[in-house]
């Protein structure tokens, strides 16, 4: 942009001659208060004034009395004579009078002649800068009259008249008053100043010379600079003089206040209680040091542009530009020599005291001079133009207003303490309370901006512009409120028409450059604005949003456009905009003066725009970089004297540099020692809560955002976010009216539903409208305004009935109802969319006439008049209803109409001729402002009337650092946008670079941050900038990201997290376009990008990988150039640097940057295939990052060993051998280095570094891997053996996986280097804890099925593992520790610390390794001598172990054992039934064995295990497998037979609980329940006086069977064949044994069909009536004969776990008969306990009886297929009763004391169960039950026998009970031995009964068949 021609400093001082304005005025001695209407002079004492100081007056007197006009004029003569007479003579000069030298000097002025007055000016302006006029001569009369001074100017300014003035009068008038106003002695205030002022103001404007020109602008300058620098001055002063006054203060040492204290160090502030700048009267009084406060209070309607026109803040009503001339005079004292009392000290040094408040009111006086005068250049730029003179350059109104527009930016530029100091205040008119001095012009400068901001002018608009940018930079914190309104309706505005002028957007830029460069700014507009919920918008994001659209527009440009643009940019610079700060105004001389042309500079100006914006966006993000590392720096000097980490680059640091002023200086804002005192405290900067606002705010756009999307969800999430009180329709209408946001179509289409809910809030939404007063037309545009009126006819209609009826609400009188308003409503909507849509033709559209006939009687049957009507119809015709918001988005797009009237001039003035075709653009943008702020000006009325008010507004100035965090936050997707687009559409390297910059600036925040996506964001986009993956494309600007991209790869690692994974992707793809340009074809280092995701096989053939490597570059084109770039040195360096840097990364960063390494190593190996040279070099780069950061400390080395394993185990186990090769060395390689670091006891890192290994050779299926992981072990151990620490263990578990392999050279390979370690190193292995990790080694090695010999040499192995443990010093169960004795603990001091126990540790693995091969090993041979190692170990060392140690080992080892047999689960896991059942058969038996001779053993030791031992012996014997039973029945005989010596009463307590248990899980119960229920319901006959229970259905008899396993268990795995159980078919074994056994005898299959109570063919069947309610009943009633149930597998499943149970109670009775047949056993069981287990015998007896006695059960048992013949349990029922039989009979007899303690309870359980024994012999049939009686006869024998030998007296007590019985068995078929018995009892009978002793006979009858027998 050209600026006019400026006027230098040398310049002026040459036109100018006038005494130099001293800097800084003295203060008066004193001063006499006066009123304020009367002149006011400084008295002073007059000094002597020499004769030679007079020579100029003498020489101009005689000058003008030679003069022809002198002669001419006698009192000019007369005068001129009389005072050359009193100047010659010798009277003294100190009593000359003034007014004698004033009076011919202004009779001259008053001449004709121009060298006359020249003369007499001249002489006047160097007497007032002598101080000659500064009062009256002593004795002078006329003390009332104005001063002398204010004559003297008069009299100067009477001489211009106007435009004809005499140019060279011109030039001496501003010259002498000049010299007036710089006077340092005489200081003239009030009206004489702004004569002075406006007489040059007028000589500018009026005057033809330029030159003339020029010097009345500088010397206007001038003057108004001085007057605010004497305010500056002053206000020093009286900072120094509180300071002073402070008590109990520090003061400052220094007594002066430079300038720049106070444009830093005051804090500026405004405070006003009411909308006119009125103060509070409790306002609080001066305070201490000024600090931090807020900016005004703002309180009433939003603020617009439209409110400037009418809004004060300042009542200035007594301060007039008609006020008198104040004269002050200064004397010359110096402020150095106020001492810190307060007083003056004169000549003499003696103190002189000073008045505070007539200092305070000199000090006003000052202040009222500048507000004067700053008020007045306001009041000049914002005078009306005609407009020939707004389109004329040169023209007065145009020069007039530049002028004054250039002093005020002089003036906030120069003196800028003026408008922040606390104490330059002023005396409101209306309160006389102070105010300070930028609240008191604050409505003048808004006023003034508003009127210009917009300006078509060019001039105009770019000093406003400079003028705003002022406000921003300086006055920011007291018109913040402003400054929004100002971006908003202004800048904003006009960025975003399109028919904007480019000059103007090109303006705006630059303010925003500058704005960009002040870091401090662009924060608090952030936290001001876009963290302010009561914001208009959020500035600092839409400032960005801006700029990102316009430099991501697309603009044209060819070739020869763009030489010319470079060409420019390298002349002028890159910016299109003045960068350059103002140090002097441009002249505005006409002659300096342009009309505004359009330049051609041979490009589009919108590319230099767009390039404006781009950079601007990248200096912002400059100054964000440097205020959150210049902050965050100092913070850490400040708290620990420390400095911040490295920056990000060389330029960060040089942009903090260059901002680092900014950083250090506070907001320009005013403290709190200001006179007008304060009533609102600041806001504090608190990130965190500016953080919530923000959200707050983010979450109410989103809530509207959802709103114009869906209004119903829109509305129910902003009532949840609380951002509608509640769902009151009120609430909901009033958010719906106050805010703007809210899209009006959709507003109207929510209101317009015809829900209730939606028309209550429609209701409350007009309700809230005020219409009173108002014209109809008017009323019904502000209502549709308020939201876009929908299409359709209802919704309409429901508007305009809420509309009539509120619109007579507020107007009763307007028509006679609401029908009236209602019809007349609907009329005007549809005439506006008749005039003014598109669809309807102008033929077509309706007329006056016609609009007046639709609209007769509508008012109550009479019509409204016609004039009415047709002044309704011209308002619509003419100006249509339509939405603002649309109206202004038309003319953002350059659609608006060509305006026909010329425009108002509030915000901007007409400027532009309305027939001029090249304005159109600059008319449609100024009309759309002006209709708009005059809507605004209309809202703030009424929202005035209304008393409307708003909170406080606070100023919150930034402190921290973390605001940077949120502020790109969200703007860093606009960030992206501009500089990803800028980058890719344009070829300029320069400009690349300047977005390759910005994206590391963008990146280096969002790392200082931690922000996730910005970061992933910008990375992702410099990598994909890059083109690796397109080298034919790869050009220099790709390569400059790629610069960019690994100098944030090597200064941002820390932060970068999961970006890396873009980073090393592009240094792979750089990687393989470095080979690939030296003549490596492309297929063979294929591109992984490609590959990745295809699952395409890679290249693979050997021969093609060879022959491609002949070719040089294959068909891959790219800049050779480009290629050897990337070869540099620079780039090499670069990506070495990259990784040589990890070792410095945090330990998180390296913790990212091995995963992404790691990936990127995959994705590259998965491209390679199955090529013989796969890619590799991400996997290299790991084996390097590896050794770099291999000092780490542990844990974090840990992590990253954590991501390399899991990686290397990939790899390992991938199909290309050449990949897994190269891995597996690369592992060795760094497991080498890795072993070279000693390991502390206690860590297990070389354990974890190892573990690849195993998982390679676990995983891998060729042998050669196997092999080489194996060789890389050994070479290890040879290299490293010393070393290895917690290794060992994973290297054992690599040689046991090997153990399992198939392949003899893999066994053998590693069971030699086992044993090498086992014989060489077993001292070292058993102290770094791997003794368990070799065992399971050996154990493996003793497994492997194929290789016997290698298993037998490991079982061996283990076995002699024992004694080499007790026989190795590092064990602590050695012999030689034993002998020690101390308890002490030998082992090396790199022993690992543990946890275990020495038997856990040593023993236990040792056991459990046979244990394990017991179990699960292959061959029975080696599982034989398994199982002998561990009995015989345990045997022979067990005596030693705790009895903890025991319990582990029986929970762990032992028991397992036996674990199988617990549930039919553990079964089904056994896939070969044959090989389990070789196992029940040979191995557990063994177990079994060996386990009761461990117990008898240890038997001290484990005799608290008993219980656990009876209950495995249970297991055993409830088993189906009857070998296995029956063993288990034996070992528990000899369990019992082998301890019985040692057993107490509890261990026979315990025992016989077991045979409890024994008998409850044998009893087959389920009989019962066998038969369907359809044809049995069981009878339950009491036995014992009990009900047995018997289940009612078959799945009931199922679960209680109390075998090891129920059915269910065996249902739920599925095992549904009849073979489940334990491998072994249930027909075989006890399930196959003889019913015949457990029924007495071989059943006969002739005997009679009742025999056994068989159903009869003729017995009637169980009715359907009958019938179990649970079960489906479909059978016919029908007579005929029933088909047999057919046994289904699952049924005979079932019956054969019956017949087992009864098979296992017969066992159970055989083993009670044959234990306690044995006398030790018997004698040693106490007597309690043996009757307990006859309990059991008898039991069991009633059991059988029971079944036996039920004919009709067994019968259904036979028919149902149960068995072949009808069942019975005849066998157990006589086994039981005789066992317990004998056995009772033999503790009767016993003589025993124990056992005659018991006698009485032995007899009451014998007696009766031996008469039921008789008597149910006695039922038994002769001729069916023939095979019963057989049966039975022995055990009665036996009654008999036993009763036969009771005593006397117990015999005769029971004869009543067994002569019956007797009696009856005489009856019976006896056998030899049964009739003796009984011939013995009867015997007995006749003896005790009748006295005969029988006794001979029986001898003889026994001697008889003795003797028959012999022969």
């Amino acid at each position: 942009m050209s600026r006019p021609p400026q006027i230098s400093q040398e310049k002026f001082t040459e036109i100018i001659i006038s005494p130099p304005p001293t800097p800084h005025p003295q203060p008066p001695l004193t001063r006499a208060r006066s009123d304020s209407q009367s002149t006011l002079a400084t008295v002073s004492s007059l000094r002597p004034i020499p004769k030679s100081s007079l020579l100029f007056v003498v020489s101009s007197l005689e000058s003008i009395s030679a003069s022809k006009d002198a002669r001419k004029n006698k009192e000019l003569n007369d005068s001129v004579q009389k005072a050359l007479a009193v100047i010659k003579g010798d009277g003294p000069h100190d009593q000359l009078n003034p007014e004698l030298l004033f009076e011919p000097l202004q009779l001259a002025s008053q001449t004709p002649n121009v060298q006359v007055v020249t003369t007499a000016l001249d002489c006047i302006g160097k007497l007032i800068s002598y101080s000659y006029f500064s009062l009256p001569a002593h004795g002078s009369e006329d003390k009332d009259g104005p001063p002398l001074i204010e004559r003297a100017i008069d009299t100067i300014c009477d001489c211009f008249q106007d435009e004809a003035t005499p140019v060279e009068t011109q030039l001496q008038i501003v010259k002498s008053l000049l010299s007036a106003i710089l006077n340092d002695k005489i200081v003239v205030h009030g009206a004489g100043l702004l004569k002075a002022v406006r007489m040059t103001y007028n000589i500018f404007l009026l005057s033809k010379s330029s030159a003339n020109q020029t010097v009345a602008q500088g010397a206007l300058t001038q003057m108004v600079g001085t007057v605010f620098e004497r305010v500056k001055y002053r206000l020093d002063l009286k900072e120094s003089r509180i300071n002073t006054q402070k008590p109990g203060l520090e003061r400052d040492s220094q007594e002066d206040v430079s300038e720049s204290d106070i444009n830093h160090d005051h804090i500026p502030h405004i405070q006003s209680s009411n909308g006119n700048g009125d103060m509070d009267d409790d306002t609080e009084t001066v305070s201490s040091m000024p600090s931090d406060t807020p900016v005004e209070k703002h309180e009433g309607p939003k603020i617009t542009l439209q409110s400037f026109e009418n809004r004060k803040s300042f009542d200035d009503g007594k301060i007039t530009e008609a006020a008198p001339t104040l004269v002050t005079r200064v004397k010359r004292t110096k402020t150095a020599s106020r001492n810190v009392s307060g007083h003056d000290r004169n000549g003499s040094g003696t103190p002189v005291p000073q008045d505070a408040n007539s200092e305070d009111e000199e000090d006003e006086i000052y202040i009222r001079d500048a507000y004067l005068v700053f008020r007045a250049m306001c009041r000049l730029t914002t005078k009306p133009l005609p407009m020939e003179h707004a389109l004329d350059v040169k023209s007065q109104g145009m020069r007039s207003k530049l002028v004054s527009l250039h002093i005020i930016y002089t003036i906030l530029s120069n003196h800028t303490a003026v408008f922040t100091s606390p104490y330059a205040t002023i005396r409101n008119s209306s309160t006389d309370e102070p105010t300070s001095f930028v609240q008191a012009i604050k409505q003048y400068l808004c006023l003034s901006l508003s009127r210009n901001g917009a300006s078509s002018v060019k001039p105009v608009f770019e000093i406003s512009c400079e003028i705003f940018w002022l406000m921003i930079k300086l006055l920011r914190v007291m018109l913040k409120k402003e400054i929004e309104v100002f971006l908003k309706e202004i800048y904003f505005s006009i960025l975003e028409k399109r028919a904007a002028p480019v000059w103007q957007k090109t303006t705006i830029l630059g303010m925003f450059y500058k704005l960009s460069l002040e870091p401090r700014a662009l924060v608090e507009v952030y936290l001001n604005y876009d963290c302010d919920r009561t914001a208009l918008d959020n500035m600092f994001e839409r400032i960005v949003e801006h700029l990102s659209r316009m430099s991501s527009s697309q603009v044209s440009l060819t070739p020869v456009q763009m030489a010319a643009y470079l060409e420019h940019t390298a002349k002028y610079g890159s910016h299109s905009f003045d960068k350059s700060r103002r140090n002097l105004p441009p002249s505005l001389a006409t002659v300096s003066m342009h009309a505004q042309q359009d330049s051609d500079l041979g490009y589009p100006a919108e590319y230099a725009m767009k390039h404006d914006s781009l950079e601007i966006l990248v200096e912002i993000l400059r100054s964000l970089v440097a205020w959150a590392q210049g902050l965050s720096q100092m913070e850490l000097q400040t708290n620990s004297s420390s400095t911040l980490a490295k920056p990000s680059a060389n330029d960060s640091r040089e942009s903090l540099d260059r901002r680092e002023s900014s950083l250090t200086l506070p907001s320009p804002r005013i403290g709190t020692d200001s006179p007008i005192g304060l009533s609102s405290p600041m806001t504090e900067d608190d990130p965190s809560q500016f953080d919530r606002e923000k959200q707050r705010k983010t979450a109410m756009a989103s809530a509207i955002k959802q709103f114009n999307f869906k209004p119903k969800r829109g509305i129910r999430s902003l009532i949840k976010d609380g951002f509608i009180t509640s769902d009151n329709p009120e609430d909901i209408a009033r958010f719906l009216l106050g805010n703007e946001q809210l899209n009006k179509a959709a507003l109207g289409e929510y209101l317009g539903e015809g829900d209730k809910e939606n028309v209550e809030i429609m209701h409350a939404f007009v309700e809230l409208m005020e219409f009173r007063q108002t014209r109809f037309v008017d009323a019904l545009r502000r209502f549709l305004q308020s939201f876009r009126l929908p299409g359709e006819a209802q919704k309409i209609d429901r508007f305009m009935l809420k509309f009539a009826e509120r619109y007579i609400l507020g107007n009763p009188n307007a028509f006679a109802n609401a029908d009236t308003a209602y019809v007349l409503a609907y009329s005007v909507v549809m005439l506006n969319t008749d005039q003014h849509s598109a669809n309807v033709k102008d033929t077509n559209r309706m007329t006056p006439e016609d609009f007046i006939k639709n609209n007769r009687g509508i008012n109550d049957n009479a019509d409204l008049p016609e004039d009415y009507l047709r002044g309704i119809y011209d308002d619509i015709q003419h100006n249509e209803i339509v939405l603002d918001t649309e109206r202004e988005n038309a003319a953002n797009l350059g659609l608006l109409p060509q305006p026909s009237a010329s425009l108002a001039a509030t915000i901007g003035q007409a400027v532009v001729n309305a027939g001029r075709d090249n304005k159109r653009e600059e008319y449609a943008q100024t009309e759309q402002i002006a209709n708009r702020t005059e809507q605004l000006y209309k809202t703030l009325l009424r929202a005035q009337r209304k008393g409307t008010k708003i909170q406080v507004t606070k100023f919150v100035p930034a402190s921290s650092f973390k605001h940077i965090g949120p502020m790109f936050q969200v703007t860093w997707m606009p960030f992206l946008t501009a500089l990803s687009g800028a980058a890719q559409n344009t070829n300029d390297i320069e400009t690349v670079r300047l977005c390759m910059e910005g994206q590391k600036l963008a990146i280096r925040i969002a790392c200082l941050f931690d922000l996730a996506d910005p970061r992933q964001a910008f990375v992702s986009s410099l990598a994909r900038f890059t083109n690796l993956y397109n080298l034919s494309e790869m050009k220099a600007r790709n390569l400059e990201a790629l610069k960019v991209l690994l100098e944030v790869s090597y200064t941002e690692g820390n932060f970068l997290n999961d970006s890396w994974r873009d980073v090393l992707t592009c240094i792979s793809q750089l990687d393989r376009f470095q080979l690939i340009s030296t003549g490596v074809d492309e297929g063979v280092v294929p591109d992984m990008m490609r590959h990745h995701g295809q699952g395409k096989a890679p290249p693979k053939p050997k021969r093609a990988a060879k022959s491609q490597r002949k070719i040089q570059s294959g068909n891959v084109n790219y800049q050779a150039d480009i290629a050897e770039e990337t070869r540099s040195a620079d780039i090499v360096r670069s990506v070495d640097r990259i990784f040589t840097n990890t070792a410095n990364l945090s330990g998180e960063a390296i913790l990212h940057f091995v995963k992404a390494l790691t990936q990127v190593s995959w994705q590259e190996i998965q491209s390679s295939g199955q090529s013989e040279s796969p890619r590799t070099y991400s996997l290299q780069k790991l084996v390097e990052i590896s050794a770099y950061n291999m000092t780490r400390v542990r844990f974090q080395w840990a992590n990253i060993w954590q991501v390399l394993g899991a990686h290397f185990n990939q790899v390992g186990c991938h199909t290309n051998t050449h990949v897994v090769y190269f891995a597996l060395d690369s592992l060795r390689q760094l497991s080498m280095k890795f072993l070279e670091i000693e390991e502390l006891p206690g860590f297990k890192f070389q354990k974890d570094f190892l573990k690849p290994f195993e998982h390679i050779i676990g995983n891998s299926t060729v042998v050669a891997v196997k092999d080489m992981v194996l060789r890389c072990l050994i070479q290890m151990i040879q290299a490293r053996g010393e070393n290895i620490r917690s290794g060992w263990r994973t290297m054992f578990g690599v040689f046991t996986v090997a153990a399992r392999e198939p392949y003899e050279n893999i066994v053998n390979l590693a069971y030699d280097h086992v044993t090498q370690v086992y014989n060489n190193r077993f001292g070292v292995v058993i102290s770094q804890g791997a003794f368990a990790d070799l065992v399971v080694c050996l154990t493996q090695f003793s497994k492997n099925q194929k290789f016997q010999r290698k298993a037998l040499q490991a079982i061996e192995a283990l076995k002699s593992s024992v004694g080499k443990m007790l026989r190795t010093p590092e064990c602590p169960l050695s012999v030689r520790r034993i002998k020690n004795g101390d308890g002490t603990d030998d082992s090396k001091p790199d022993s690992p610390p543990i946890s275990q126990t020495q038997e856990e540790q040593f023993w236990f693995p040792v056991l459990f390794a046979f244990h394990d091969v017991l179990m699960t090993g292959d061959d029975l041979e080696v599982r034989s001598l398994a199982l002998n190692y561990l009995f015989e170990t345990l045997l022979t060392y067990g005596g030693d172990f705790p009895l903890d140690f025991w319990d582990t080992l029986w929970r762990q080892l032992l028991y397992p054992i036996f674990m199988v047999l617990r549930s039919k689960s553990e079964m089904s896991k056994v896939v070969n039934h044959e090989e389990l059942s070789v196992w029940l058969s040979t191995t557990m038996i063994q177990a079994l064995r060996n386990m009761i001779t461990l117990f008898t053993h240890f038997f001290h030791s484990l005799e608290y295990m008993l219980d656990r031992f009876l209950e495995l012996l249970i297991l055993c014997i409830c088993q189906e497998n009857d070998t296995l039973a029956r063993i288990g029945s034996n070992c528990l005989q000899q369990l019992i037979l082998q301890n019985v010596s040692k057993f107490n009463d509890e261990d026979w307590n315990k025992t016989v609980t077991a045979f409890v248990e024994l008998f409850n899980r044998t009893e087959a119960t389920a009989l019962f329940a066998a038969a369907t229920a359809s044809a049995f319901t069981p009878r339950r006959p009491s036995v014992n006086g009990g009900t047995p229970h018997a289940p009612s259905t078959e799945a009931d008899a199922l679960n209680s069977l109390t075998l090891s396993t129920p059915i269910a268990e065996t249902e739920e795995h599925g095992l549904s064949e009849p073979n489940i159980g334990l491998g072994i078919d249930t027909k075989s074994d006890l399930a196959r044994e003889d019913w015949g056994s457990m029924m007495g005898s071989s059943q006969n299959t002739d005997q009679p069909a009742d025999d056994d109570g068989a159903l009869t063919s003729g017995e009637r069947p169980q009715t359907p009536a009958t019938a179990s309610a649970d079960l489906e009943s479909y059978r016919p009633s029908s007579s005929q004969q029933s088909t047999p149930v057919p046994v289904t597998a699952a049924r005979r499943r079932f019956f054969n776990q019956i017949i087992t149970q009864c098979v296992l109670t017969l066992l159970m009775i055989e083993t009670v008969n044959e234990l306690f047949s044995n006398d030790t056993v018997y004698a040693q069981i106490p007597s309690p306990e043996l009757l307990r287990l006859m309990a059991l015998l008898k039991k069991s007896y009633h059991f059988a009886r029971k079944f036996n006695s039920d004919r009709e059960l067994r019968t259904r048992l036979f028919k149902e297929g149960f068995m072949k013949q009808p069942p019975n349990l005849l066998k157990q029922e006589s086994g039981a009763a005789a066992t317990y039989v004998a056995i009772l009979l033999r503790m009767y007899h016993d003589s025993n004391p124990a056992r005659v303690n018991s006698r009485s309870a032995t007899e009451a359980a014998l007696v009766p169960l031996c008469a039921d024994i008789l008597k149910s012999y006695l039922d038994l049939d002769d001729e069916t039950q023939a095979r019963n009686i057989l049966t039975w006869r022995p055990v009665v024998v036996d009654v008999l026998d036993g009763y036969s030998s009771f005593a006397r007296p117990e015999f005769e007590k029971h004869m009543p009970t067994f002569s019956p019985l007797i009696v009856g068995l005489l009856g019976r078929e006896m056998t030899p031995e049964f009739q003796l018995t009984l011939q013995r009892v009867v015997a007995k009978l006749f003896e005790y009964s009748i006295g005969v002793d029988c006794s001979t006979h029986l001898v003889q009858v026994e001697h008889g068949r003795r003797s028959s027998r012999g022969r």
